[in-house]
């Protein structure tokens, strides 16, 4: 199963997003996300990017 990731590019503890990473199993709604802050701060925005990962079978335990 393939997912989509946010990633923070400048993360740092006074970064305003700090570590934050938001997961979506569709690219669609990644990039729903990533327009909706552009929207509200658009400075944030340009930190953000997306990527796909590959989900193996056990995830957490």
């Amino acid at each position: 199963m393939h997912v989509c990731v946010i990633l923070v590019d400048r993360s740092s503890p006074t970064h305003t997003l700090g570590d934050a990473i938001e997961t979506f199993l569709r690219r669609e709604d990644a990039e729903r996300f990533v327009e909706e802050v552009r929207g509200d701060e658009p400075e944030l925005a340009r930190y953000l990017r997306i990527e796909e990962r590959e989900l193996e079978a056990g995830g957490l335990n």
